[in-house]
């Protein structure tokens, strides 16, 4: 799915990109992962209310 992704947004040869062991696939879903995380973050504390 994220190479999809990646080809859709015409960042498909970043994430073909390999050299010294880490790669343009690696860091597309890490940087997928926080953006995810920080949705879920802002999900999370919507509603939230102080002691």
């Amino acid at each position: 799915m994220l190479e999809k992704l990646a080809n859709r947004t015409g960042k498909g040869n970043f994430y073909k990109l390999a050299d010294f062991g880490m790669n343009g696939a690696f860091h597309l879903d890490s940087a997928w992962h926080h953006g995810w995380e920080t949705v879920a973050a802002l999900i999370a504390t919507t509603k939230a209310t102080t002691r």
